[in-house]
């Protein structure tokens, strides 16, 4: 029994590897991902791909579609808060593109950033939700240890001050372009971020301090709206210390600490705990007699 030889089959054609993704788009990718993720309804997947021209491209990846008013709006939400970043957004009902950086959002971010930092001067706010204990009456106190009431409180004061959530979203990428005017930009905006941090920082150590002294205080005496009123007046000393500085500063001819742009938590603990912080006090160099008294060398002759 003869059979004929099989034909030759070509061979199989091989496909090009896939060019591996950038460190930086692969930074990106993430950093997007996490704000989209964070703006998304409990429960959503967020899809997140690179966009073959540059960018990246984001859509919402659930087994059922989402209706088309509800698509548009979130990914619009999504595109208000990556813009916020710096990024140019272009949305509408299917997807969300992110493009490179935008002078008109660095522009945006920088005052955001500013007004950030303005409001963060006050430590008064942190000041009164610390020494509330987040709500937390005699009964929890007796049942939670004081580091446990601390952490929750740090914890409530954090969430409200939301800026160390958006700035942690952005850890691990480094932000850079290959325009002058953009560089410079994104490097005020890191500038300000590390500002904004650093502020934050401070009202967390205060959030700590206060809610410590509540439960110290209330340990010793049992009296817990006593021990908030004792604790808030303590704070107040230093909490204001450094607008003292500033206005003793400002009445001392040729001083330079008038225009000191931040002073830290630590400072305003030490300057409070100086008593005089007016103006220096003038000493004469010559004290003049009193009247029906002669001076010393009067006297002498």
């Amino acid at each position: 029994m003869s059979i004929e030889p099989r034909a030759q089959v070509a061979p199989e054609r091989v496909l090009p590897a896939p060019v591996p993704m950038a460190p930086e788009t692969a930074a990106q990718q993430r950093v997007v991902h996490r704000i989209c993720a964070r703006v998304a309804p409990p429960g959503t997947d967020v899809g997140v791909a690179e966009l073959p021209p540059g960018g990246l491209q984001v859509w919402i990846d659930t087994p059922a579609p989402v209706g088309g008013p509800e698509s548009w709006v979130l990914h619009h939400r999504m595109a208000r808060e990556v813009a916020l970043v710096g990024w140019h957004c272009e949305a509408d009902a299917d997807r969300l593109l992110v493009l490179g950086w935008s002078a008109a959002c660095l522009h945006n971010r920088v005052r955001l950033l500013q007004s950030g930092l303005r409001r963060l001067a006050d430590y008064e706010p942190t000041a009164q939700r610390a020494v509330q204990l987040d709500g937390r009456g005699p009964e929890d106190l007796a049942a939670l240890s004081i580091g446990q009431v601390v952490a929750d409180v740090c914890a409530s004061i954090e969430r409200r001050l939301r800026w160390p959530a958006r700035l942690a979203e952005l850890d691990g990428f480094e932000r850079s372009s290959g325009l002058a005017h953009l560089q410079l930009l994104l490097a005020q905006v890191i500038g300000l971020e590390g500002k904004v941090a650093a502020a934050c920082e401070e009202h967390l150590v205060m959030a700590r301090v206060l809610a410590g002294g509540v439960c110290e205080h209330y340990a010793r005496h049992s009296d817990l709206r006593r021990a908030q009123r004792e604790v808030l007046a303590e704070s107040r000393h230093w909490v204001h210390a450094s607008s003292l500085i500033r206005s003793s500063a400002a009445a001392r001819p040729g001083s330079t600490g008038a225009g000191r742009p931040h002073m830290g938590l630590a400072e305003r603990r030490i300057a409070a705990s100086v008593i005089n912080h007016g103006g220096p006090r003038v000493i004469p160099a010559t004290v003049a007699p009193r009247a029906g008294h002669a001076g010393l060398g009067e006297a002498a002759r």
